[in-house]
Parts: structure tokens; sequence; C-alpha cells
């Protein structure tokens, strides 16, 4: 009875044994699985803890660096894996193995791994090229993974031999592959993701070779995208965007292949991506032109006043648009001339100037005469004050002194006893006698006066107003200087000569008047 029961009890507890045991080797294959697969690298990383994992299971998977007879030697491991029995022949610089052993101390100390299996596995080589076939098509993340995998394994072993080379340029081949998949998985290529995929690429060991198709991509979209709307300042920088980071889009090209520039023009992006990289700087500066010559245009006035402005910031930006810009002076001229009326005195003398100087004297006058007309009709309705000034403008605009005198008997005569117009008359060689003026060698004798003479002789005398003085000495004085009083403003005017000697002039005008008259000449020493 007592047999029976325990016969019993054997067979009753027998299945709890047996989960038992199958729950204790499930729980050393799984600290076994646990630890799966390391590579020697993710191993190393453990190696503080070393010592308090004695007896611990590890399967490692690493380059054979020696095995021979009984004791094997990973690649960058510093620890020896012993098997108790004679290793299979491990030949070939690339061999990589799969190894389970049981970390252990030996009686001297030392640690090392009581190799338990091994088996060959496939090169890190063959392992890229595998996983590369079932890579997703669409998504590029784990394109980067395995090119990262592959990278990393390159820096650690720094092996030097021709399996890292391979494994390095799978890796930029699929680094490469995955920027390419990133950028057609955009659904909406903005400028700021094109530029920041650029530097991903370049970040990632591809050089210029995807980064500035890229960039030029991120650019021309940019301009396209908001060149409708964008203000002139706004394509500026732009243009000046394109010109820091496309190579040599800052040098001017003299002219483009015709056939080069109408095939750019049916797909700017698509051309550059295939065009030899021989002529990419071209292109770069073609895109530089088209979006700066825009910005600058915008500015444009619609009749034309501001073309030299237009055609001095061609000039600045793009040097080889000398036609372009020369196009613009001359539509600016044609107004100038065609609005003379509205214009400054200084800016219509400045006007005459320039057409005189480009051989249209006969314009120039014209310029002038249709200047001066409502002028002079203004400034007759002012007599005498207008008739004074009238006067000046003969002798500076047409070097008329005839009518000048003309002009200063009449202010006299409306204004009798006028001591400005007295000296003015006096300058120009009259002299009053029994109430009248007249000239001292006689107006019918037709000599030229004092002041004419003086002014072709080039020497200043007492009567000149500032316009004779500047048409004597054929420049602008060195250095002026004013003092004002209560009653009138005198002007020291001093004109050097290379010796070091010179003149002082010194004029004074009432505070009603814009022109004075020569008192004084004085003879400077030399400095």
């Amino acid at each position: 009875m007592n047999n029976e029961h325990h016969q019993a009890s054997v067979f009753r507890y027998r299945p709890v044994c047996l989960v038992l045991l199958a729950m204790l080797s499930l729980s050393l294959l799984s600290q076994t699985s646990m630890a799966a697969g390391r590579s020697v690298e993710e191993f190393l990383k453990t190696k503080p803890r070393w010592p308090k994992l004695i007896g611990t299971t590890f399967r490692i998977e690493g380059r054979v660096a020696t095995g021979a007879g009984t004791v094997l030697k990973l690649h960058k491991l510093p620890l020896l894996f012993v098997s108790k029995e004679e290793l299979p022949e491990l030949r070939g610089s690339d061999l990589a193995v799969e190894v389970v052993g049981q970390l252990r101390k030996r009686e001297t100390g030392v640690l090392e791994f009581e190799l338990l299996t091994l088996r060959k596995t496939e090169s890190d080589t063959q392992r890229v090229n595998r996983l590369r076939v079932d890579l997703p098509r669409d998504d590029p993340e784990p394109w980067y993974q395995l090119g990262d995998w592959a990278m990393n394994r390159v820096r650690f072993y720094k092996s030097g031999r021709e399996l890292d080379r391979q494994l390095a340029n799978a890796a930029t081949s699929i680094y490469r592959m995955a920027i390419r998949k990133e950028r057609t998985s955009m659904q909406e290529p903005t400028y700021n993701r094109l530029r920041e995929l650029a530097f991903k690429s370049e970040k990632y060991g591809l050089g210029a070779e995807l980064k500035l198709p890229l960039l030029y991509e991120a650019h021309y979209r940019t301009w396209r995208d908001t060149s409708a709307r964008a203000s002139s300042d706004e394509l500026a920088t732009i243009a000046l965007g394109i010109a820091k980071e496309l190579p040599e889009a800052d040098k001017p090209v003299e002219e483009f292949d015709a056939e080069l520039v109408a095939a750019w023009r049916k797909g700017p992006v698509g051309y550059y991506t295939t065009s030899p990289k021989l002529i990419r700087p071209q292109l770069h500066r073609l895109l530089y032109q088209e979006v700066m010559v825009e910005s600058i245009e915008k500015d444009a006035a619609i009749d034309g006043r501001n073309g030299d402005e237009i055609a001095a910031r061609l000039k600045k930006h793009l040097p080889e648009f000398k036609e372009r810009a020369e196009s613009y002076r001359q539509i600016a001229l044609d107004w100038r001339v065609d609005h003379a009326t509205e214009l400054p005195r200084e800016d219509v003398i400045a006007l005459r100037q320039q057409l005189v100087a480009m051989g249209q004297e006969t314009r120039g006058d014209q310029v002038i005469r249709r200047w001066f007309t409502p002028v002079e009709a203004r400034l007759r309705r002012k007599s005498p004050v207008g008739l004074i000034e009238l006067a000046f403008e003969y002798e500076e605009l047409f070097d008329d002194g005839e009518t000048a005198v003309a002009l200063l008997l009449e202010a006299y005569r409306l204004k009798p006893g006028d001591s400005y117009v007295a000296e003015r008359l006096e300058g120009y060689g009259y002299v009053r006698v029994e109430g009248r003026w007249r000239r001292k060698d006689e107006v019918q004798t037709g000599e030229a006066s004092p002041i004419q003479i003086a002014i072709r002789a080039g020497r200043i005398i007492r009567g000149m107003t500032s316009a004779h003085i500047r048409r004597a000495m054929g420049r602008q004085p060195d250095s002026v200087t004013r003092v004002l009083t209560s009653r009138e403003v005198i002007e020291y005017w001093i004109f050097r000569t290379e010796s070091g000697s010179g003149l002082s002039v010194r004029m004074s005008r009432p505070l009603n008047r814009h022109e004075g008259i020569v008192r004084n000449v004085f003879d400077l020493p030399a400095r």
C-alpha cells in the first residue's frame, strides 16, 4: 500500500518536474538569446562589468583575427576564446564568425572565454548586400540605418583593408539612394527642406554630388514660386543667396551658348541635374543673372526716369549686361530731355554738358532754351529783382554779356540808385555821365568789355561775379570762407597754384542777392 502510494506520488509530481525543467531550460535559453548576436563593438561597451559577468554565456559575432588549434581571437576584442576541441580551419582575411562562449577567469586571474560553439557567417559586405535587397522603395529611413551600420563598422575596425574600402563604398552608395529617396518622397519640396537635405548629403560624405543639385533646385524653386509677388529686395536676397552657395555664380560670363540657354529654359532643374559638372558653374551664373536682373528691373520706372539708377545697379551686379545698362541710360536721357522744363537748374546744366560730351551740342542748346523760356518769363515779372537774376542767367548759361548789360540797365531804370546794379555795370566798363550810363570806350566801337577781356586772359578784376570768376579760372576755388554780417554776405575765394602761391578774392553781396561781386583781389605768397 505504501509502495503504491509512493508510485502514485511520483507519477503525480513528474509533470510538475518536467514543467520546472522546461522553464529552467527556457530561462537559460532566454538569457543566452538576450545577449545573442552582439557585435564585438557592442560587447566591448560592457567591459567595466566583465568581472561580474563571469559564468555568463554570450553570443558574439565578429571578424577572425587568428584561429589555430584550440584558440580563437577576434579583431578588436582583447580576450581569447579557448575550445576543448580542435577548431576547424579558419582562413581568409574577411572571415566572420559567430561564437557562443562563457566568460571565465583562469587561475592566473586572466579573463577568457570558454568557446562552446562556433559557426562561420557572412562577411559585412555580404550582409549589407543581402539586407539592401529587401529595403523598402519609398522609405529612406531604413536605408540611412543600413548605411550607418556599415559606416560604423568601417570606423570601428579602421583596418584600411579592401573589405572596409568596399564596405565604405557600399555605405556611400546606400546613403546616395537614401538621399534620392528622401527627395522623391517630398510632397512639398520647399526651400528649407531642399537646403536641409543638401547639407545632409554633405554630412554623409557625398560632397557636392547631390548637394549642388539640391541647392540649385532650392534656389530655383524659391525664385519661381515667389517671383510674381516678391519685391525687388526679396528677389535680390534670393540672387545673393545663389551667389553665396553656388560656386562661381558671382563670376561674370560674357556670353552663353545659345543652345545651352534654350535647353536650360525648357527645364532648369532637370537640365542641371543631367548636365556635365564642367558647365555647372555657368548654370549657376545663368540662374543668378535671371534672378538679379528681375530684381533690378522690378524697380524700373515705366517712363524710364530712373534709368540711370537701373543702369548703375546693372553695372554693379551684372557687369556683362553692358548693352542693357546703356539702353536704360539712353531711356533716362530721353526722359530728361523731354521733361527739361521740370528739372532743377543744376540738372539742366548737367544735362546740356552730357549732351555736349556726347557730340549733341545742338540738342543741348535746345534743352537749355526750352527750360529757360518759362524761367525768363517768370523772372521778367519780378522786375527789377528778376531782371538782375535774369542778367546772371544770360551770363552763366549763354555767355551773353550784351543782353546781361541791357537787363541791368533796365533794372537800374526801374530802381535808380541801386548800388548792386551800379557795381555790376561798372564791372562791364560803364560810367554814369549826366544821368546816363555809358561805356567808357563807347558801345558803338563794338570792343569787348573789361570783364570779357579779363575772362579771356584768365584774370580776376573788380566787378566780376562768381560766374565770371569760374569762367576766368576754369575751375572752382580751392576753398571758400563766408562771413555773415547784418547787411551783407562776404566771401573769400582762395585759388592755389602748384607752387603754393595763389589769389585771395574778396566778394560781397547783399542779403537778398545770390550772386556776389568782386571787391578786391590779393596775391598770396607761397606756403
